[in-house]
């Protein structure tokens, strides 16, 4: 019989605190946590296995060596392995961030603490959405698990748009069902020319070796920054935006208590925003974003759901390149090869004006379009759900560095633009 998951009032999904990570020994861990884990959730975790028809894989953590796979009864993990296995190495620091979740399985590839073959972490990421089963109790997405609904009853209208002050409870109804809304007439022509005046100055000064940017290479062979990185440091008129009362009225729309911040997963101290451009004859280089949540990289568990909002600079429609919400799907655990097979869930392809907002949850699959004729801009930045009540009050500041030289890492055709190369697209992708 198929389930049907419905929405709640409330999109806080996580099930883990902040700072409560701890070093874990894979031994032991093996020993105790993961049978724990077995025992509730190993027998579903095995069909969601051979549902994705995955390959065993084995872990080198150290000295020793584990494999992962479908047992008779439950994922199973044994010592060893053997010569035709694919092998991937870890650190026993990246063995503790995967198992708790702080990074997946992608986020470690992309960050460069995986050594394998390019088949063998494409295998070691398949096998992040069962271990999210397992551990976690995140099932795998079967057709049917999910109906995105209006609060009648009937089938939602996915092509509402709402303003700030009368969308009430009718927005948040919809962006809790949906995962994603559109606001109309958030900020002025006026404001918005401020913004893109900075927007302009940031990426005349951007160089390729910043670590503060993505590059993109036209068809004529010019190569150019796509998407700026640290934009909320760097752009005043933005940052008087972020402090603007219809900005933080954006945040309030559910009843989370949601707070300026990064709503990556990563969660910065400090609110963050990204500049993106897209030109229309670009043909390498990560311009447009094939289909993802913003939580691929790990952190679901512990941030899941923030709230992205794009600040419109240019209409968002065919003509500029648009941006696809595949609703409903914020509440499903969903692996990268059930989207390049298709799935039921319906896809909406946005549509805005200069000066609207577009806001997604930061765990909606969404991907980006190519302009057919006019270059698009947009600033991302959004809200962070507050901190959950036990967690440990640290600061994440001391693992900014690395964060950031992550994130830009993703736009390195050697990392990140392998990993997440869609095979629905149009265009090359690097």
């Amino acid at each position: 019989m198929k389930r049907n998951i419905g929405s709640t009032s409330s999109v806080d999904s996580r099930t883990r605190h902040v700072g409560n990570n701890m070093a874990l020994d894979p031994r032991t861990f093996f020993a105790g946590p993961w049978n724990e884990a077995i025992e509730r959730n190993g027998a579903r975790a095995r069909l969601d296995a051979q549902f994705l028809e995955l390959p065993p894989i084995a872990i080198s953590v150290g000295d020793d060596v584990w494999t992962l796979r479908s047992g008779v009864d439950a994922v199973e993990v044994v010592a060893g392995c053997d010569i035709e296995t694919l092998r991937v190495a870890i650190d026993a620091a990246a063995f503790s961030e995967l198992m708790q979740e702080q990074r997946t399985a992608l986020g470690l590839v992309i960050g460069g603490r995986v050594v394998a073959e390019p088949m063998a972490n494409a295998v070691f990421c398949a096998w992040d959405p069962v271990l999210r089963s397992l551990l976690d109790g995140r099932h795998l997405y079967r057709p049917g698990d999910i109906a995105v609904r209006g609060a009648n009853g009937a089938p939602l209208q996915l092509n509402q748009q709402f303003r700030l002050g009368d969308a009430g409870d009718d927005a948040a109804q919809f962006l809790s069902e949906a995962g994603f809304v559109v606001l109309q007439d958030v900020f002025t022509d006026a404001e918005m020319d401020a913004v893109d005046a900075d927007f302009s100055r940031v990426v005349a000064d951007a160089r390729p070796d910043d670590g503060a940017s993505w590059w993109a290479t036209t068809s004529a062979g010019e190569r150019y920054p796509c998407r700026i990185l640290d934009f909320a440091q760097r752009s005043p008129a933005l940052r008087d935006l972020l402090a603007d009362s219809r900005f933080l009225a954006i945040g309030e729309i559910l009843n989370d208590k949601h707070e300026p911040g990064d709503p990556f997963g990563e969660h910065f101290s400090d609110v963050t925003a990204e500049a993106l451009v897209k030109r229309v004859d670009s043909v390498e280089g990560l311009v447009c974003l094939p289909w993802h949540k913003d939580c691929d990289r790990g952190g679901h568990s512990m941030y899941c759901s923030g709230l992205t909002v794009g600040i419109c600079l240019t209409p968002v429609d065919e003509a500029h390149g648009g941006l696809d919400i595949m609703a409903g799907s914020h509440r499903a655990n969903i692996a990268r090869t059930q989207v390049d097979r298709g799935l039921d869930l319906p896809v909406v392809s946005l549509r805005a004006n200069r000066g609207d907002v577009s806001v997604h949850m930061s765990c909606a699959l969404h991907r980006s379009t190519h302009p057919t004729s006019d270059e698009r801009r947009v600033a991302y930045t959004g809200f962070a759900l507050p901190r959950r009540e036990g967690s440990p009050d640290a600061s994440a500041a001391h693992a900014q560095p690395q964060l950031r030289q992550e994130r830009a890492a993703i736009g390195d055709p050697s990392r990140g633009a392998q990993l997440i190369v869609d095979s629905h697209t149009e265009r090359p992708r690097r």
